[in-house]
């Protein structure tokens, strides 16, 4: 599983440090079989949208700390 972050500056604004940060986290315990690399993007080109999340390829908009963790859960879910 590959899940790119927004870092640009709309998404930085919009606390893609605290989503990044939370999903550090998430990462670390998710006991799944195979590992999930997280990596950082520049602008996604939905800045109005953000914080964008892009996992394996699908584009998730409006990410926030408050909503991290279920779109990982799914995430991990569908793998």
């Amino acid at each position: 599983m590959e899940i790119q972050v927004c870092i640009g500056s709309g998404c930085h604004l919009k606390g893609a440090h605290y989503v990044i940060k939370r999903l550090k986290e998430l990462v670390a315990g998710n006991g799944t079989a195979k590992p999930v690399r997280l990596t950082a993007s520049f602008c996604q080109e939905s800045c109005t949208e953000g914080v964008v999340v892009r996992i394996n390829g699908v584009v998730v908009k409006n990410v926030s700390i408050g909503n991290i963790d279920t779109i990982f859960r799914e995430a991990v879910a569908r793998r």
